[in-house]
Protein backbone atom coordinates (compact mmCIF):
# COMPACT_ATOMS: atom_id res chain seq x y z
CA UNK A 1 0.00 0.00 0.00
CA UNK A 2 2.54 2.24 1.22
CA UNK A 3 4.24 1.89 -2.49
CA UNK A 4 1.21 2.58 -4.10
CA UNK A 5 1.06 5.83 -2.09
CA UNK A 6 4.59 6.74 -3.45
CA UNK A 7 3.52 5.50 -7.01
CA UNK A 8 1.09 7.72 -6.52
CA UNK A 9 2.51 11.04 -5.17
CA UNK A 10 5.11 10.66 -7.67
CA UNK A 11 2.57 10.31 -10.67
CA UNK A 12 0.69 13.63 -8.98
CA UNK A 13 3.92 15.40 -8.80
CA UNK A 14 4.73 14.55 -12.66
CA UNK A 15 1.25 15.62 -13.90
CA UNK A 16 1.83 18.95 -12.12
CA UNK A 17 4.92 19.57 -13.38
CA UNK A 18 3.90 19.10 -16.63
CA UNK A 19 0.57 20.71 -16.12
CA UNK A 20 2.89 23.86 -14.74
CA UNK A 21 4.95 23.51 -18.16
CA UNK A 22 1.88 23.57 -20.28
CA UNK A 23 0.75 26.92 -18.48
CA UNK A 24 4.35 28.56 -19.02
CA UNK A 25 4.06 27.31 -22.84
CA UNK A 26 0.61 28.66 -23.23
CA UNK A 27 1.68 31.86 -21.75
CA UNK A 28 4.71 32.07 -23.81
CA UNK A 29 2.47 31.12 -27.06
CA UNK A 30 0.37 34.21 -25.96
CA UNK A 31 3.24 36.12 -25.42
CA UNK A 32 4.13 35.53 -28.71
CA UNK A 33 1.35 35.90 -30.35
CA UNK A 34 0.59 39.10 -28.86
CA UNK A 35 4.29 40.18 -29.53
CA UNK A 36 3.39 39.23 -33.81
CA UNK A 37 -0.02 41.03 -33.27
CA UNK A 38 2.14 44.58 -32.47
CA UNK A 39 4.81 43.83 -35.20
CA UNK A 40 2.17 43.28 -37.36
CA UNK A 41 0.11 46.39 -36.34
CA UNK A 42 3.63 48.49 -36.65
CA UNK A 43 4.16 46.79 -39.96
CA UNK A 44 0.57 48.06 -41.08
CA UNK A 45 1.33 51.46 -39.65
CA UNK A 46 1.66 54.32 -42.46
CA UNK A 47 5.16 55.11 -41.23
CA UNK A 48 6.45 50.94 -41.79
CA UNK A 49 8.70 51.84 -44.76
CA UNK A 50 10.08 54.91 -43.99
CA UNK A 51 13.94 55.64 -42.69
CA UNK A 52 15.01 55.67 -39.17
CA UNK A 53 17.85 58.08 -39.99
CA UNK A 54 15.61 60.21 -42.14
CA UNK A 55 15.27 63.56 -40.63
CA UNK A 56 12.01 65.10 -42.22
CA UNK A 57 10.88 67.88 -39.98
CA UNK A 58 13.21 70.38 -40.95
CA UNK A 59 12.18 69.83 -44.82
CA UNK A 60 12.23 73.36 -46.22
CA UNK A 61 8.66 74.03 -47.35
CA UNK A 62 9.74 76.69 -50.40
CA UNK A 63 11.74 73.85 -51.99
CA UNK A 64 10.28 73.13 -55.41
CA UNK A 65 10.67 69.25 -56.13
CA UNK A 66 10.45 68.24 -59.71
CA UNK A 67 7.73 66.60 -59.07
CA UNK A 68 4.99 65.66 -56.69
CA UNK A 69 3.55 62.26 -55.36
CA UNK A 70 -0.04 63.53 -56.43
CA UNK A 71 1.45 63.69 -60.19
CA UNK A 72 2.65 60.30 -60.37
CA UNK A 73 -0.61 58.35 -58.58
CA UNK A 74 -3.80 57.34 -59.83
CA UNK A 75 -7.21 59.28 -59.90
CA UNK A 76 -10.38 56.93 -58.15
CA UNK A 77 -11.59 56.96 -62.03
CA UNK A 78 -8.45 54.61 -63.63
CA UNK A 79 -7.92 52.17 -60.89
CA UNK A 80 -10.58 49.83 -61.84
CA UNK A 81 -9.35 50.14 -65.20
CA UNK A 82 -5.58 49.67 -64.54
CA UNK A 83 -4.24 45.99 -65.33
CA UNK A 84 -1.05 47.10 -63.29
CA UNK A 85 -1.61 45.59 -60.16
CA UNK A 86 0.68 45.09 -57.25
CA UNK A 87 1.09 41.47 -55.58
CA UNK A 88 -0.02 40.33 -51.91
CA UNK A 89 2.75 41.96 -50.06
CA UNK A 90 5.76 43.24 -50.18
CA UNK A 91 9.01 41.08 -50.80
CA UNK A 92 7.07 38.12 -50.81
CA UNK A 93 6.47 35.90 -53.94
CA UNK A 94 2.51 34.99 -54.20
CA UNK A 95 1.16 32.17 -56.66
CA UNK A 96 0.67 33.58 -59.88
CA UNK A 97 -2.89 34.16 -60.85
CA UNK A 98 -4.95 31.74 -63.15
CA UNK A 99 -3.57 32.10 -66.65
CA UNK A 100 -5.05 30.86 -70.06
CA UNK A 101 -1.96 31.58 -72.08
CA UNK A 102 1.76 31.42 -70.80
CA UNK A 103 4.87 33.31 -72.68
CA UNK A 104 8.68 32.87 -72.39
CA UNK A 105 11.00 34.31 -72.84
CA UNK A 106 14.39 33.84 -74.58
CA UNK A 107 16.26 33.04 -71.32
CA UNK A 108 13.44 30.73 -70.10
CA UNK A 109 11.69 33.09 -67.89
CA UNK A 110 7.60 32.26 -67.92
CA UNK A 111 5.15 34.85 -68.05
CA UNK A 112 1.15 34.56 -67.31
CA UNK A 113 -1.43 36.35 -68.89
CA UNK A 114 -3.34 38.16 -65.88
CA UNK A 115 -6.95 37.25 -66.39
CA UNK A 116 -9.06 39.16 -63.95
CA UNK A 117 -7.37 42.64 -63.34
CA UNK A 118 -10.49 43.51 -61.08
CA UNK A 119 -9.42 41.49 -58.08
CA UNK A 120 -6.89 43.30 -56.76
CA UNK A 121 -5.66 42.38 -53.76
CA UNK A 122 -4.89 44.35 -50.34
CA UNK A 123 -3.13 47.42 -51.24
CA UNK A 124 0.53 48.21 -49.89
CA UNK A 125 1.75 51.20 -48.50
CA UNK A 126 3.44 54.10 -50.53
CA UNK A 127 7.15 55.24 -50.01
CA UNK A 128 6.51 58.79 -48.10
CA UNK A 129 10.09 59.62 -47.54
CA UNK A 130 10.77 63.50 -48.20
CA UNK A 131 14.43 64.82 -49.09
CA UNK A 132 16.42 66.60 -46.57
CA UNK A 133 19.48 67.74 -45.43
CA UNK A 134 20.76 65.79 -42.14
CA UNK A 135 23.07 67.08 -39.29
CA UNK A 136 24.83 70.58 -39.86
CA UNK A 137 23.17 71.49 -43.34
CA UNK A 138 20.13 72.29 -41.13
CA UNK A 139 21.93 74.92 -40.22
CA UNK A 140 23.93 76.44 -43.92
CA UNK A 141 23.34 79.44 -45.07
CA UNK A 142 25.35 80.51 -48.22
CA UNK A 143 27.21 78.57 -50.62
CA UNK A 144 30.56 78.06 -48.99
CA UNK A 145 29.15 76.36 -46.11
CA UNK A 146 26.72 73.87 -47.76
CA UNK A 147 29.94 73.15 -50.07
CA UNK A 148 32.76 72.63 -47.36
CA UNK A 149 30.18 70.18 -45.66
CA UNK A 150 31.29 68.00 -49.13
CA UNK A 151 34.40 69.27 -50.14
CA UNK A 152 36.02 69.81 -46.66
CA UNK A 153 39.54 70.50 -45.58
CA UNK A 154 40.55 66.80 -45.40
CA UNK A 155 39.96 66.60 -49.09
CA UNK A 156 41.76 69.96 -49.35
CA UNK A 157 44.56 69.16 -47.82
CA UNK A 158 44.78 65.58 -49.81
CA UNK A 159 44.82 67.71 -52.89
CA UNK A 160 47.36 70.73 -51.76
CA UNK A 161 50.09 67.01 -50.74
CA UNK A 162 49.37 65.93 -54.64
CA UNK A 163 49.92 69.44 -55.99
CA UNK A 164 53.47 70.37 -53.73
CA UNK A 165 54.79 66.61 -54.24
CA UNK A 166 54.20 67.51 -58.31
CA UNK A 167 56.14 70.55 -57.50
CA UNK A 168 58.89 69.32 -55.89
CA UNK A 169 59.97 67.14 -57.89
CA UNK A 170 60.60 69.93 -60.52
CA UNK A 171 63.23 71.11 -58.26
CA UNK A 172 62.51 74.75 -59.45
CA UNK A 173 64.05 77.89 -57.81
CA UNK A 174 61.39 80.26 -59.31
CA UNK A 175 59.33 82.28 -57.19
CA UNK A 176 56.38 82.25 -59.22
CA UNK A 177 56.48 78.16 -58.83
CA UNK A 178 56.62 77.74 -54.91
CA UNK A 179 54.85 75.20 -53.14
CA UNK A 180 50.82 76.47 -52.75
CA UNK A 181 49.17 76.56 -49.25
CA UNK A 182 45.40 75.98 -48.36
CA UNK A 183 44.45 79.61 -48.90
CA UNK A 184 45.90 79.95 -52.31
CA UNK A 185 44.47 76.04 -53.19
CA UNK A 186 40.56 77.55 -51.68
CA UNK A 187 41.36 80.76 -54.39
CA UNK A 188 42.31 78.35 -57.35
CA UNK A 189 39.47 76.15 -56.80
CA UNK A 190 37.15 79.35 -56.56
CA UNK A 191 38.24 80.81 -59.93
CA UNK A 192 37.64 77.32 -61.40
CA UNK A 193 33.92 77.96 -60.61
CA UNK A 194 34.26 80.86 -61.97
CA UNK A 195 35.45 79.96 -65.03
CA UNK A 196 32.84 77.82 -65.29
CA UNK A 197 30.34 80.42 -64.70
CA UNK A 198 31.79 83.33 -67.11
CA UNK A 199 33.21 80.55 -70.08
CA UNK A 200 29.77 78.72 -70.57
CA UNK A 201 29.30 79.77 -73.68
CA UNK A 202 29.17 77.59 -76.98
CA UNK A 203 32.33 79.17 -78.46
CA UNK A 204 34.47 80.85 -76.01
CA UNK A 205 37.27 82.39 -76.24
CA UNK A 206 40.61 81.78 -74.81
CA UNK A 207 41.44 81.95 -71.59
CA UNK A 208 43.80 84.90 -71.38
CA UNK A 209 40.65 86.45 -72.10
CA UNK A 210 39.03 86.57 -68.19
CA UNK A 211 42.55 87.92 -67.20
CA UNK A 212 42.49 90.90 -69.49
CA UNK A 213 41.71 94.56 -68.96
CA UNK A 214 39.37 95.09 -72.19
CA UNK A 215 37.38 91.85 -71.58
CA UNK A 216 37.98 90.05 -68.16
CA UNK A 217 37.21 89.86 -65.07
CA UNK A 218 38.22 92.00 -62.05
CA UNK A 219 38.70 89.18 -59.23
CA UNK A 220 40.80 86.93 -61.96
CA UNK A 221 43.65 89.75 -62.07
CA UNK A 222 43.50 90.14 -58.24
CA UNK A 223 43.01 86.76 -56.84
CA UNK A 224 46.57 85.67 -58.19
CA UNK A 225 48.40 85.97 -62.07
CA UNK A 226 47.71 83.65 -64.87
CA UNK A 227 50.69 82.32 -64.92
CA UNK A 228 50.28 81.37 -61.52
CA UNK A 229 46.98 79.44 -62.28
CA UNK A 230 48.04 77.71 -65.21
CA UNK A 231 51.12 76.31 -63.36
CA UNK A 232 49.24 74.85 -60.70
CA UNK A 233 46.76 73.30 -63.24
CA UNK A 234 49.60 71.91 -64.92
CA UNK A 235 51.23 70.56 -61.08
CA UNK A 236 48.04 68.50 -60.98
CA UNK A 237 47.70 67.01 -64.26
CA UNK A 238 51.01 66.07 -64.37
CA UNK A 239 50.33 63.01 -61.67
CA UNK A 240 51.47 60.14 -62.23
CA UNK A 241 49.55 56.48 -62.77
CA UNK A 242 51.48 55.69 -59.20
CA UNK A 243 48.89 58.34 -57.71
CA UNK A 244 45.89 56.69 -59.18
CA UNK A 245 45.17 55.38 -55.47
CA UNK A 246 44.93 59.23 -53.71
CA UNK A 247 42.87 60.24 -56.30
CA UNK A 248 40.57 57.91 -55.65
CA UNK A 249 40.63 58.39 -52.12
CA UNK A 250 39.96 61.85 -52.66
CA UNK A 251 36.82 60.73 -55.02
CA UNK A 252 35.63 58.05 -51.94
CA UNK A 253 35.92 60.93 -49.61
CA UNK A 254 33.63 63.37 -51.51
CA UNK A 255 31.20 59.87 -51.87
CA UNK A 256 31.04 59.85 -47.92
CA UNK A 257 30.35 63.31 -47.56
CA UNK A 258 27.64 62.98 -49.79
CA UNK A 259 25.65 59.88 -48.59
CA UNK A 260 26.04 61.42 -44.98
CA UNK A 261 24.38 64.89 -45.41
CA UNK A 262 21.62 63.83 -47.23
CA UNK A 263 18.55 62.03 -46.84
CA UNK A 264 16.65 61.06 -50.20
CA UNK A 265 13.08 60.89 -51.01
CA UNK A 266 11.54 57.38 -52.13
CA UNK A 267 12.13 57.98 -55.69
CA UNK A 268 15.57 56.90 -56.77
CA UNK A 269 17.09 56.73 -60.13
CA UNK A 270 19.93 54.20 -60.93
CA UNK A 271 22.16 54.42 -64.07
CA UNK A 272 25.29 54.53 -66.14
CA UNK A 273 26.39 57.67 -67.56
CA UNK A 274 29.21 58.85 -69.94
CA UNK A 275 31.41 61.04 -67.71
CA UNK A 276 34.50 60.09 -68.32
CA UNK A 277 37.04 58.55 -71.22
CA UNK A 278 37.72 54.64 -70.62
CA UNK A 279 36.23 54.83 -66.83
CA UNK A 280 32.71 53.55 -66.03
CA UNK A 281 30.31 55.75 -63.94
CA UNK A 282 27.14 54.26 -62.53
CA UNK A 283 25.46 56.50 -60.45
CA UNK A 284 22.18 56.80 -57.99
CA UNK A 285 20.43 60.42 -58.09
CA UNK A 286 17.56 61.35 -56.03
CA UNK A 287 14.40 61.98 -58.77
CA UNK A 288 12.66 64.75 -56.63
CA UNK A 289 15.85 66.89 -56.47
CA UNK A 290 18.54 65.07 -59.02
CA UNK A 291 20.77 65.03 -56.05
CA UNK A 292 23.57 62.68 -56.31
CA UNK A 293 23.66 59.89 -53.71
CA UNK A 294 26.17 57.66 -54.66
CA UNK A 295 28.48 56.63 -57.10
CA UNK A 296 30.84 53.62 -58.69
CA UNK A 297 33.67 54.89 -60.54
CA UNK A 298 36.09 52.18 -62.06
CA UNK A 299 37.98 51.37 -65.37
CA UNK A 300 36.68 47.88 -64.85
CA UNK A 301 33.02 47.41 -64.94
CA UNK A 302 31.65 46.12 -61.59
CA UNK A 303 29.56 42.83 -61.06
CA UNK A 304 28.06 44.05 -58.10
CA UNK A 305 27.99 47.82 -58.44
CA UNK A 306 23.94 47.79 -58.37
CA UNK A 307 23.86 46.48 -54.62
CA UNK A 308 26.41 48.89 -53.93
CA UNK A 309 25.08 51.80 -54.79
CA UNK A 310 21.82 51.12 -52.81
CA UNK A 311 23.44 49.76 -49.91
CA UNK A 312 21.94 52.41 -47.71
CA UNK A 313 18.37 52.24 -48.67
CA UNK A 314 18.15 48.48 -47.74
CA UNK A 315 14.68 47.67 -46.08
CA UNK A 316 13.09 51.41 -46.74
CA UNK A 317 10.57 50.62 -48.80
CA UNK A 318 11.71 53.07 -51.76
CA UNK A 319 11.15 53.02 -55.07
CA UNK A 320 14.32 52.39 -57.49
CA UNK A 321 14.32 53.40 -61.13
CA UNK A 322 17.04 51.07 -63.30
CA UNK A 323 18.42 52.03 -66.34
CA UNK A 324 19.15 50.63 -69.62
CA UNK A 325 22.04 48.57 -67.78
CA UNK A 326 20.01 47.20 -65.21
CA UNK A 327 16.41 46.56 -66.69
CA UNK A 328 16.69 42.82 -65.76
CA UNK A 329 14.07 40.14 -63.78
CA UNK A 330 17.21 39.24 -61.92
CA UNK A 331 18.24 42.73 -60.78
CA UNK A 332 14.10 43.53 -59.86
CA UNK A 333 14.16 40.25 -57.48
CA UNK A 334 17.40 41.51 -56.31
CA UNK A 335 15.23 44.67 -54.85
CA UNK A 336 12.34 42.77 -54.17
CA UNK A 337 14.77 40.89 -51.51
CA UNK A 338 15.78 44.07 -50.08
CA UNK A 339 11.79 45.45 -49.55
CA UNK A 340 12.50 47.81 -52.48
CA UNK A 341 10.46 48.03 -55.68
CA UNK A 342 11.53 48.68 -58.96
CA UNK A 343 10.30 49.99 -62.69
CA UNK A 344 12.31 49.99 -65.47
CA UNK A 345 12.25 49.80 -69.72
CA UNK A 346 12.30 46.45 -70.66
CA UNK A 347 13.52 46.62 -74.58
CA UNK A 348 12.37 43.86 -77.06
CA UNK A 349 15.70 42.51 -77.49
CA UNK A 350 16.03 41.40 -73.54
CA UNK A 351 16.29 38.37 -72.85
CA UNK A 352 13.29 38.57 -70.35
CA UNK A 353 11.31 39.74 -73.27
CA UNK A 354 8.32 37.16 -74.01
CA UNK A 355 8.47 35.74 -77.26
CA UNK A 356 5.10 36.42 -79.18
CA UNK A 357 3.95 38.85 -76.83
CA UNK A 358 1.99 41.45 -78.14
CA UNK A 359 -0.34 43.15 -75.57
CA UNK A 360 -1.79 42.90 -72.36
CA UNK A 361 -0.25 42.63 -68.47
CA UNK A 362 1.97 39.47 -67.86
CA UNK A 363 2.33 38.77 -64.48
CA UNK A 364 5.50 36.55 -62.87
CA UNK A 365 5.22 36.16 -58.86
CA UNK A 366 5.54 39.97 -57.51
CA UNK A 367 6.37 40.98 -61.12
CA UNK A 368 3.86 42.78 -63.79
CA UNK A 369 4.90 43.81 -67.58
CA UNK A 370 3.08 45.83 -69.28
CA UNK A 371 2.70 46.96 -73.09
CA UNK A 372 1.48 50.63 -73.46
CA UNK A 373 2.34 52.76 -77.09
CA UNK A 374 5.34 50.41 -77.86
CA UNK A 375 7.03 50.46 -73.96
CA UNK A 376 6.81 47.68 -72.22
CA UNK A 377 7.00 48.58 -68.56
CA UNK A 378 8.53 46.01 -66.28
CA UNK A 379 7.44 46.83 -62.34
CA UNK A 380 8.18 44.78 -59.15
CA UNK A 381 6.56 45.33 -55.83
CA UNK A 382 4.94 48.70 -57.26
CA UNK A 383 1.92 49.68 -55.07
CA UNK A 384 -1.43 50.05 -56.63
CA UNK A 385 -2.46 53.53 -56.57
CA UNK A 386 0.93 54.71 -58.36
CA UNK A 387 1.09 55.34 -62.17
CA UNK A 388 3.99 53.55 -63.60
CA UNK A 389 4.13 55.21 -66.91
CA UNK A 390 4.12 58.56 -65.42
CA UNK A 391 6.68 57.32 -62.57
CA UNK A 392 8.53 56.12 -65.51
CA UNK A 393 8.54 59.40 -66.89
CA UNK A 394 9.24 61.47 -64.57
CA UNK A 395 12.20 59.63 -63.01
CA UNK A 396 14.11 57.09 -65.90
CA UNK A 397 15.96 60.27 -66.95
CA UNK A 398 17.53 61.84 -63.72
CA UNK A 399 20.88 60.34 -63.92
CA UNK A 400 21.36 61.67 -67.62
CA UNK A 401 19.40 65.54 -66.32
CA UNK A 402 22.13 65.47 -62.84
CA UNK A 403 25.24 65.27 -65.54
CA UNK A 404 24.16 68.00 -67.30
CA UNK A 405 23.12 69.86 -64.89
CA UNK A 406 26.60 69.42 -62.95
CA UNK A 407 28.24 70.32 -66.60
CA UNK A 408 26.06 73.19 -67.14
CA UNK A 409 28.70 75.53 -65.65
CA UNK A 410 31.45 73.01 -66.41
CA UNK A 411 34.59 73.63 -64.53
CA UNK A 412 36.26 72.26 -66.87
CA UNK A 413 36.49 75.14 -68.96
CA UNK A 414 39.29 76.57 -66.97
CA UNK A 415 41.78 75.12 -69.03
CA UNK A 416 43.42 76.38 -72.20
CA UNK A 417 41.63 74.99 -75.06
CA UNK A 418 43.67 70.86 -76.41
CA UNK A 419 45.29 71.22 -79.37
CA UNK A 420 44.00 68.80 -82.34
CA UNK A 421 45.26 65.35 -81.14
CA UNK A 422 46.72 66.28 -77.66
CA UNK A 423 45.71 63.67 -75.56
CA UNK A 424 43.45 64.40 -72.26
CA UNK A 425 44.36 64.25 -68.46
CA UNK A 426 42.44 61.56 -66.73
CA UNK A 427 43.54 62.89 -63.22
CA UNK A 428 42.46 66.84 -63.95
CA UNK A 429 39.12 65.31 -65.67
CA UNK A 430 37.90 63.51 -62.57
CA UNK A 431 38.90 67.01 -60.53
CA UNK A 432 36.49 68.55 -62.66
CA UNK A 433 33.79 65.93 -62.30
CA UNK A 434 33.82 66.32 -57.93
CA UNK A 435 34.28 69.88 -58.47
CA UNK A 436 30.71 69.47 -60.77
CA UNK A 437 29.08 67.04 -58.51
CA UNK A 438 30.24 69.31 -55.37
CA UNK A 439 28.85 72.70 -56.37
CA UNK A 440 25.60 71.01 -58.03
CA UNK A 441 24.33 68.52 -54.42
CA UNK A 442 25.91 71.91 -52.41
CA UNK A 443 23.35 73.47 -54.40
CA UNK A 444 20.33 71.18 -53.80
CA UNK A 445 21.48 71.37 -49.90
CA UNK A 446 21.40 75.16 -48.97
CA UNK A 447 18.20 75.11 -51.09
CA UNK A 448 16.68 72.64 -48.66
CA UNK A 449 18.27 74.12 -45.49
CA UNK A 450 15.92 76.00 -43.54
CA UNK A 451 17.77 78.77 -43.05
CA UNK A 452 18.74 79.33 -47.04
CA UNK A 453 17.48 80.51 -50.20
CA UNK A 454 15.04 78.09 -51.51
CA UNK A 455 14.83 80.20 -54.80
CA UNK A 456 18.87 80.99 -55.55
CA UNK A 457 19.87 79.75 -59.33
CA UNK A 458 22.55 77.58 -60.23
CA UNK A 459 24.45 80.01 -61.67
CA UNK A 460 24.13 82.79 -58.71
CA UNK A 461 25.24 79.96 -56.51
CA UNK A 462 28.58 78.98 -58.18
CA UNK A 463 29.10 83.18 -58.45
CA UNK A 464 28.60 83.36 -54.59
CA UNK A 465 30.50 80.02 -53.89
CA UNK A 466 33.61 81.55 -56.29
CA UNK A 467 33.65 84.58 -54.43
CA UNK A 468 33.52 83.10 -51.08
CA UNK A 469 36.57 80.80 -52.00
CA UNK A 470 38.61 83.61 -53.50
CA UNK A 471 37.81 86.46 -50.24
CA UNK A 472 40.75 85.28 -47.59
CA UNK A 473 43.14 85.65 -50.29
CA UNK A 474 41.91 88.40 -51.47
CA UNK A 475 42.05 89.98 -47.79
CA UNK A 476 45.33 88.63 -47.85
CA UNK A 477 46.83 90.54 -50.64
CA UNK A 478 44.64 93.99 -49.55
CA UNK A 479 46.97 93.63 -46.21
CA UNK A 480 49.84 92.94 -47.46
CA UNK A 481 51.90 96.18 -49.08
CA UNK A 482 53.78 94.93 -51.84
CA UNK A 483 55.21 96.17 -55.21
CA UNK A 484 53.09 93.43 -56.85
CA UNK A 485 49.99 95.14 -55.76
CA UNK A 486 49.45 98.42 -56.60
CA UNK A 487 46.89 100.96 -55.37
CA UNK A 488 44.86 100.98 -58.23
CA UNK A 489 44.59 96.82 -57.79
CA UNK A 490 43.94 97.14 -54.11
CA UNK A 491 40.88 99.14 -54.53
CA UNK A 492 39.68 96.96 -56.88
CA UNK A 493 39.89 94.24 -53.97
CA UNK A 494 38.03 97.17 -51.89
CA UNK A 495 35.51 96.83 -54.87
CA UNK A 496 35.34 93.14 -54.57
CA UNK A 497 34.90 92.63 -51.16
CA UNK A 498 32.58 95.39 -50.28
CA UNK A 499 34.75 97.38 -48.32
CA UNK A 500 35.24 101.23 -47.48
CA UNK A 501 38.15 102.33 -50.02
CA UNK A 502 38.77 105.66 -47.54
CA UNK A 503 41.38 104.13 -45.28
CA UNK A 504 43.21 103.36 -49.13
CA UNK A 505 43.19 106.91 -50.10
CA UNK A 506 44.11 108.19 -46.95
CA UNK A 507 47.14 106.04 -47.22
CA UNK A 508 48.13 106.76 -50.58
CA UNK A 509 47.61 110.39 -50.13
CA UNK A 510 49.79 109.99 -47.09
CA UNK A 511 52.22 108.47 -49.04
CA UNK A 512 52.44 110.92 -51.50
CA UNK A 513 53.35 113.83 -49.31
CA UNK A 514 56.21 111.69 -47.76
CA UNK A 515 57.66 110.64 -51.01
CA UNK A 516 57.00 114.20 -53.01
CA UNK A 517 58.95 115.70 -49.77
CA UNK A 518 62.01 113.74 -49.93
CA UNK A 519 62.74 115.90 -52.62
CA UNK A 520 61.99 119.74 -51.94
CA UNK A 521 64.41 122.30 -51.99
CA UNK A 522 64.55 125.26 -49.61
CA UNK A 523 63.83 128.75 -51.17
CA UNK A 524 67.68 129.51 -50.27
CA UNK A 525 68.84 127.17 -51.97
CA UNK A 526 66.97 127.09 -55.05
CA UNK A 527 69.42 128.77 -57.41
CA UNK A 528 73.12 128.79 -57.12
CA UNK A 529 75.09 131.71 -55.52
CA UNK A 530 77.53 133.16 -58.29
CA UNK A 531 80.65 131.78 -56.26
CA UNK A 532 79.74 128.55 -56.08
CA UNK A 533 81.65 126.16 -59.36
CA UNK A 534 80.07 122.83 -60.17
CA UNK A 535 82.14 119.90 -60.95
CA UNK A 536 81.78 116.98 -63.27
CA UNK A 537 78.63 114.72 -62.41
CA UNK A 538 80.88 111.62 -62.48
CA UNK A 539 84.04 110.56 -60.51
CA UNK A 540 86.96 108.99 -61.93
CA UNK A 541 86.46 105.39 -59.20
CA UNK A 542 83.67 104.05 -57.50
CA UNK A 543 83.16 104.74 -54.26
CA UNK A 544 80.84 103.74 -51.69
CA UNK A 545 77.84 106.01 -51.35
CA UNK A 546 77.55 106.99 -47.21
CA UNK A 547 73.62 106.97 -46.87
CA UNK A 548 73.63 103.80 -48.49
CA UNK A 549 76.55 102.41 -46.12
CA UNK A 550 74.33 103.45 -43.08
CA UNK A 551 71.80 100.42 -44.20
CA UNK A 552 74.42 98.15 -44.19
CA UNK A 553 73.88 97.71 -48.26
CA UNK A 554 77.16 99.31 -49.60
CA UNK A 555 76.20 100.60 -52.37
CA UNK A 556 79.39 101.76 -54.79
CA UNK A 557 78.95 104.19 -57.71
CA UNK A 558 80.52 107.09 -59.93
CA UNK A 559 77.88 109.53 -59.72
CA UNK A 560 78.36 112.47 -57.08
CA UNK A 561 77.09 115.66 -55.65
CA UNK A 562 78.28 118.33 -58.82
CA UNK A 563 78.70 120.95 -55.73
CA UNK A 564 80.26 118.94 -52.79
CA UNK A 565 81.75 116.44 -55.18
CA UNK A 566 80.38 113.57 -52.03
CA UNK A 567 79.69 110.13 -53.95
CA UNK A 568 75.88 108.92 -54.04
CA UNK A 569 73.75 106.81 -55.38
CA UNK A 570 70.64 107.52 -58.16
CA UNK A 571 68.65 107.12 -55.13
CA UNK A 572 70.38 109.73 -53.22
CA UNK A 573 70.57 112.37 -55.66
CA UNK A 574 68.32 114.56 -57.24
CA UNK A 575 68.49 115.77 -60.93
CA UNK A 576 67.43 118.97 -61.91
CA UNK A 577 67.59 120.55 -64.79
CA UNK A 578 70.14 123.67 -65.71
CA UNK A 579 67.18 126.20 -66.33
CA UNK A 580 65.37 124.99 -62.88
CA UNK A 581 68.71 125.54 -60.62
CA UNK A 582 69.62 128.66 -62.24
CA UNK A 583 72.78 127.78 -63.77
CA UNK A 584 74.36 129.91 -66.19
CA UNK A 585 76.64 128.94 -69.14
CA UNK A 586 79.69 130.73 -66.89
CA UNK A 587 79.25 128.04 -64.22
CA UNK A 588 79.26 125.11 -65.97
CA UNK A 589 81.78 122.54 -66.19
CA UNK A 590 83.72 121.79 -69.23
CA UNK A 591 82.11 119.31 -71.35
CA UNK A 592 79.12 119.58 -70.23
CA UNK A 593 77.37 121.19 -73.30
CA UNK A 594 79.30 122.52 -76.40
CA UNK A 595 77.01 125.12 -77.36
CA UNK A 596 75.41 127.36 -75.40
Amino acid sequence: MNDNREINCFLDEQLLSKMKCSEDELMDDQRIDEEDMDLKASVDDADAYTDPLQETAFVSSNFEWLFKDEDILLQDEQLPEMALKPSKSRGKRGRPPTSSRSFISSNGHTWNLECDPQNAPEEELLAKQQACGKGPTRSVSNAVESWMLLFDDEMLRMLQKMINNQIRKRRTRNRGEQPTDLTELRSWLGLKYLCGVFRNAQHNGPLEELWTLELGNAIFRATMSLTRFLFITDCFSGQSESNWSDIQRLWQKLLINCRSYYGPSGWLCVDEVPALNNMHLVICCDAKTQYMTNAILNRVMPSKDLMQLICDYKSTGRNITLGSRFASVKHCDQLLQCNLSSICRLHPTAPDYPRNWSGGTLVSGAKRLTLQSDIALLTCGLTRPVNAFQTHLHTSDTCAQFLELSARYNTGFSVPKRETGEKTNSFLELLHLMLNIAGCNAWVLLRLSPKGDADIEQRDFQRQLGLFLTQQRLQRRLQRKTTSTTLVMRLQICEILGQSNQRLLSEASSDARQTQGIGVINLDRAKLSKDVALVSRYGETHRRCKPCGLNKRGTKARSRCQQCQVHRCGNHLISRCYECTGVTASQLPEGNITDV
